[in-house]
C-alpha cells in the first residue's frame, strides 16, 4: 500500500535532480512557445494595423444614424457593449455625435485576433443596439468589409505559421518527454522493490504522473509567465489570456502519459522480444499516421480549410504533417545508425590505434543511448533547411503575385458604355496603354476565360510574371497582319449605297418604303498591327415637338453617302475589314453596298474580300463593291467582309493547364460560343503559356482585340484598360478624379511582406529547435553513474584521463554528425514538399498555375547549419572524465 504526504515527499527528494531538469525543461518550452505564439500575433496586427490604416473614408468606419428622440450616447454604449462581446473591447473608438454614432479603428489597440473576431461581431451591431436601446439605427459605412477583407488575409497566412508552430511543439513534445522519463529510470529500482512489496501497479503509475505532472505544470506557468514578459519587452502583441495555462496544461499532459506509460513498461520485467515487438509497432503506427497527414497535406496545401458555412478552420493533423514527416526521417537515421557505424568501424578495423573505431564500436552497439540526440539534431537541422527554403523562395517570389493578380503596373476596369476606353487610357499621360475586353466562351463542360487584348500593346503593357511568359513574343503571335488592301494616304474615303425597298401595298394602294438605314464600320490594320475602327450612318436621328409639346423622334434616311475618315499619320495602314449592319430604329428591309474607297487618289481593290466566317447575311464581293444584305435580327449583327490575310481563325494563346483540360495543341482548333456579345467563332491555338495575367485564376485565352472584331458580328468595346507608368499611384487617383464610376486596381505593395511576416513564424521554430537541442545534448553531456563508470574503467584500462574522455566525445560526435546529415535530408525532403503550397497559402493570391520553384540560398544555409553543428559539436565535445576514480571502481565490492 502506497500512500501519505510524507511518502510522496520522501519520493520526490530522492528524485530530485530529474524532476528539477523537467521543471526548467517545461519552463524553458513553456517559455518558447508562448513567446513564439505572442510574435506571430504581433506580425498579424502590424498587417492588420497597415490594412486599416490604408482604408479611408467610409471603407474605414461604420456610421450608425439614429432618430432624434434616441440618446446618441446609449447608442454608444451599447454598440461599445456588442464590440466587447465579440472579444474585441477597445479596438474600435467609438465617438457620439448629434444624431449619429461612428466606429473607427483604433490603431493603436486594435490586434490581429481582434480584427477577425470583429467580422463576426459586427454582424449583429444593429440587433445589439435595438435589444439595448429599443430603436434600429441605420448602418452606413464599409469597416466590416474591410475587416472581412483583413481576416481572411490573416486566415490564409495561419497555414504557415501554424506548421511553423507544429514543428516546435512536436520538438518540445520529444524534448519534454525525454527528459521526463530520467525520472523514471532513476526509480527504476524502487519502483520494482515497491511492485515486489505488494503495490499495485496502478498506485505506482499514478503516483509517479502525478508527481511529474505537477513539477511540469510548475515550471510551465513560470516558464508562460516568462515568455508573456518576454514577448511585452519585445513589443510583441500580448497572447491570448488561455494560451499560457494551455500551453501549461499540454506539457503536463505529455509528461504524464509519457511517465505513466514508461512506468507501466518498467514496473515489472518483461519480455525483451515482446518489448521490441510493441516499440516496433508504435514506429509503424507513427509512420501510418504520418503517411496520412502528408496526405492530406498534399491535398490541402495549407492547414486553413473551407467549411461547409464559407468560413475556414485549422486542421490540426495537416498542421503537424511536416513535423511528423521530419520525426519520421529523425528516427529512420536512428536506425541507420547502427550499420552506418558498424560500416565506418570495419573499415578502420585494420589500424590499431583506439580511435576511431572504438567510439564507432560503442555506438554501433547502444543506439538506445544516442537516439535522443540524433533525434533533435536532426530536427533542429531539419527545421533550419525548411526556414531557410522557405524563406528564400518568398523572397524570390518578391512582388510578382500581385503583379500576376493585376497583370499591368495599373488596370482600370468596369469602364461604362457611355465612357470612351481610350479617353481613359489618356488620363495622366502614362508611358503605354492597351485596351481591353474580358469575355468567356461556353466550353463542354466549363465556362473558358477570354482575355481580348490590342496585341501590339502587350510588350510595353502586361507584366512577365516574374518571367513565366514573354508579352512582346506573344503580342507578335497574335497582332493582325498587313492586309494587301494598302491605303496610300492619310485618309480614305467610301460610299455607301442604301437603295430604296420595294413598295409595299396596302388596300390596294402601293406605299414606297424609302431606303432601309444602316449602320457601318471600317476596320483598318497598320503594319505594326495596330488597329482602328471608323463608323459611319446613312441615318440621322432627331427629335421633334409639336405643337402640344409631345415629343417624338424623327430618321433620316439617304440613299447615298460618302464618308471620308482621317489615319493616324505616324504609320502605314491597310483596310482590313468592311461592315453593314441595320440601324436599330430603322425598319425599312432591304440590302446595301459600299463601294469607292479609295485613298489618296487611288482606288482600294475590294476583289480580294471574302464574307467573314460565320457572318449573318449575305456577302457578294464584285467588281464594283461589296454588297450586304444584313441579318434583321436581335442586336443587329453586323454582315462583314474582311481582307485577304485576315485569318479565318481567330489565333490564340492558352493556358497550359486549360488546354489539357480540352486536350489542345499548338496548331488545333476549336469553335467555342462566345458570351457577352454572343457569336461563334472559331479559334486556332499558336502558343501554350503557364499563367495568363490579369485574370482571376491566371487560366484562360488570349486574343487579339481587333482579330475578335473581325470574327464578331457585333461590335466588341473594351471595358479596361491596362497602364504601363511608373507612378502608378499618381494616375489611379487622376483617373478615379476624373472617371469616378471606374475602377483602378493597382497592385498592393504589402502584400509582399505580408507573406514574408509568416517567415518569422519558421525562423522562431529554427531557433526553438536549436535551443532545445541544446539543453538535450547539455543534459546528455551530464554524466550519469554509468557514464561515469565506464570514463573511469577506460582511463584505468591505459588510456588515460584525456584519451577516454576523447572517446566518449568521439561517439557522442557521431551521433551529432548523423543526426545533421539525416536532417539535411529530411529537411530537404519536407521543403520539397511542403514550402510551394504554404508560399501559395501565405500570398493568398497564387493562382494554381503559377509556378512556384524551390529555392534556397546554399552559402547562407550552409553556414547557418555549419555553426549550429558547431555549437553541437563543442558541448559533446567537452565532457572530462571523473576527477576520482577508484571509488567509483570499488563500487561493486
Amino acid at each position: 500500500m502506497i500512500g501519505g504526504l510524507r511518502f510522496a515527499l520522501a519520493r520526490a527528494r530522492a528524485a530530485a535532480t530529474p524532476l528539477l531538469t523537467l521543471g526548467v525543461v517545461s519552463a524553458l518550452a513553456a517559455l518558447l512557445l508562448v513567446a513564439v505564439v505572442a510574435l506571430i500575433g504581433t506580425v498579424e496586427t502590424r498587417e492588420a494595423r497597415s490594412a486599416l490604416a490604408a482604408a479611408t473614408g467610409d471603407r474605414g468606419r461604420i456610421v450608425l444614424t439614429v432618430d432624434a428622440g434616441v440618446s446618441a450616447d446609449e447608442v454608444a454604449d451599447a454598440a461599445a457593449d456588442a464590440v466587447a462581446d465579440a472579444g474585441a473591447a477597445g479596438a474600435l473608438a467609438i465617438a457620439a455625435d448629434d444624431g449619429a454614432v461612428v466606429l473607427t479603428p483604433d490603431l493603436d489597440r486594435i490586434t490581429g485576433a481582434q480584427a477577425v473576431a470583429l467580422v463576426d461581431g459586427l454582424a449583429g451591431l444593429r440587433d445589439a443596439v435595438e435589444e439595448a436601446t429599443g430603436d434600429r439605427p441605420q448602418e452606413s459605412g464599409g469597416l466590416r468589409d474591410t475587416l472581412a477583407g483583413v481576416g481572411d488575409g490573416l486566415e490564409a497566412r495561419r497555414g504557415p505559421t501554424a506548421v511553423a508552430l507544429g514543428l516546435l511543439g512536436l520538438l518540445t513534445a520529444v524534448v519534454v518527454g525525454a527528459v521526463a522519463l530520467e525520472s523514471v529510470r532513476a526509480r527504476e529500482s524502487e519502483t520494482r522493490l515497491l511492485r515486489a512489496r505488494g503495490a499495485r501497479r496502478r498506485d505506482l503509475v499514478w503516483l509517479a504522473a502525478l508527481e511529474s505532472a505537477i513539477v511540469a505544470v510548475a515550471g510551465g506557468l513560470a516558464g508562460a509567465f516568462l515568455g508573456v514578459l518576454v514577448a511585452g519587452i519585445w513589443g510583441a502583441a500580448p497572447a491570448g489570456a488561455l494560451v499560457p495555462p494551455a500551453v501549461a496544461v499540454g506539457i503536463a499532459a505529455v509528461v504524464a502519459t509519457v511517465v505513466a506509460v514508461a512506468t507501466a513498461r518498467g514496473a515489472e520485467r518483461g519480455s525483451a522480444r515482446a518489448r521490441a515487438v510493441a516499440d516496433i509497432g508504435l514506429i509503424v503506427l507513427l509512420a501510418v499516421v504520418t503517411a496520412l497527414a502528408v496526405w492530406q497535406f498534399v491535398q490541402s496545401g495549407t492547414p486553413v480549410v473551407e467549411r461547409g458555412d464559407g468560413g475556414s478552420t485549422l486542421d490540426p493533423l495537416v498542421a503537424v504533417a511536416p513535423a511528423l514527416a521530419l520525426g519520421l526521417a529523425a528516427l529512420i537515421a536512428v536506425a541507420l545508425a547502427t550499420p552506418i557505424a558498424r560500416a565506418i568501424g570495419a573499415a578502420f578495423a585494420p589500424g590499431r590505434a583506439v580511435s576511431p573505431t572504438t567510439p564507432l564500436r560503442l555506438a554501433s552497439r547502444r543506439p538506445a543511448r544516442h537516439a535522443l540526440s540524433i533525434t533533435v539534431v536532426a530536427f533542429a537541422i531539419g527545421t533550419i533547411t525548411v526556414a531557410g527554403a522557405y524563406h528564400a523562395s518568398l523572397t524570390a517570389l518578391g512582388d510578382a503575385p500581385e503583379a500576376l493578380r493585376v497583370g499591368a503596373d495599373l488596370k482600370v476596369g468596369t469602364i461604362p458604355e457611355d465612357v470612351v476606353a481610350a479617353d481613359v487610357a489618356a488620363v495622366g499621360a502614362p508611358d503605354a496603354a492597351m485596351l481591353a475586353r474580358p469575355m468567356s466562351a461556353q466550353g463542354a463542360d466549363q465556362r473558358i476565360p477570354i482575355l481580348a487584348v490590342q496585341a501590339p500593346q502587350l510588350g510595353a503593357v502586361m507584366l512577365d510574371a516574374d518571367g513565366t511568359i514573354d508579352p512582346a513574343a506573344l503580342g507578335a503571335e497574335l497582332t493582325l497582319p498587313e492586309t494587301s488592301a494598302v491605303l496610300e494616304d492619310d485618309t480614305f474615303s467610301l460610299t455607301l449605297v442604301a437603295p430604296a425597298g420595294e413598295p409595299v401595298e396596302f388596300d390596294g394602294e402601293l406605299i414606297p418604303q424609302g431606303s432601309p438605314a444602316f449602320n457601318g464600320r471600317a476596320t483598318v490594320v497598320s503594319s505594326a498591327g495596330a488597329v482602328a475602327t471608323f463608323g459611319f450612318s446613312n441615318a440621322d436621328l432627331s427629335v421633334i415637338e409639336d405643337d402640344d409639346g409631345n415629343t417624338f423622334t424623327d430618321l433620316e434616311v439617304r440613299d447615298e453617302e460618302t464618308y471620308t475618315f482621317e489615319l493616324p499619320s505616324d504609320d502605314e495602314w491597310s483596310l482590313a475589314a468592311l461592315a453593314i449592319a441595320y440601324h436599330p430604329l430603322g425598319h425599312v428591309p432591304g440590302g446595301g453596298e459600299i463601294s469607292e474607297v479609295s485613298s489618296g487618289g487611288v482606288t482600294v481593290d475590294l476583289t480580294e474580300f471574302r464574307p467573314a466566317a460565320g457572318t449573318p447575311g449575305v456577302v457578294d464581293v464584285t467588281d464594283a463593291g461589296i454588297g450586304f444584305a444584313p441579318e434583321a435580327s436581335e442586336g443587329q449583327p453586323y454582315s462583314q467582309a474582311v481582307a485577304t490575310g485576315i485569318p479565318p481563325a481567330v489565333p490564340t494563346v492558352i493556358t497550359a493547364q486549360l488546354a489539357a483540360s480540352l486536350s489542345l495543341e499548338v496548331g488545333d482548333s476549336i469553335a467555342l460560343e462566345v458570351i457577352k456579345p454572343e457569336f461563334e467563332a472559331d479559334f486556332e491555338i499558336v502558343d501554350v503559356v503557364p499563367v495568363l495575367p490579369g485574370s482571376t485564376t491566371g487560366e484562360g485565352m488570349l486574343v487579339d482585340l481587333g482579330t475578335v472584331s473581325t470574327a464578331s458580328p457585333f461590335d466588341v468595346v473594351p471595358t479596361q484598360v491596362w497602364l504601363s507608368t511608373e507612378d502608378p499611384g499618381a494616375i489611379a487617383a487622376a483617373v478615379s478624379a476624373e472617371f469616378p464610376q471606374t475602377v483602378t486596381i493597382v497592385a498592393d505593395p504589402r502584400s509582399a511582406e505580408n507573406a514574408a511576416g509568416t517567415a518569422a513564424a519558421f525562423f522562431l521554430a529554427a531557433a526553438g529547435a536549436v535551443v532545445l537541442a541544446v539543453v538535450v545534448l547539455v543534459l546528455r553531456r551530464t554524466r550519469s553513474r554509468a557514464d561515469s563508470r565506464e570514463l573511469a574503467l577506460f582511463a584505468v584500462m591505459g588510456l588515460g584521463r584525456r584519451r577516454a574522455s576523447r572517446l566518449r566525445a568521439q561517439e557522442d560526435l557521431f551521433a551529432v554528425a548523423m543526426g545533421a546529415v539525416g536532417g539535411i535530408a529530411a529537411g530537404a525532403a519536407t521543403a520539397w514538399l511542403i514550402v510551394a503550397p504554404l508560399v501559395r497559402a501565405a500570398y493568398g493570391s497564387v493562382p494554381e498555375s503559377y509556378p512556384i520553384v524551390l529555392r534556397a540560398d546554399p552559402l547562407v544555409l550552409l553556414l547557418v547549419v555549419l555553426a549550429a553543428v558547431g555549437v553541437f559539436a563543442v558541448i559533446v565535445a567537452t565532457v572530462r572524465a571523473p576527477a576520482r576514480l577508484a571509488p567509483l571502481m570499488r563500487e561493486d565490492e
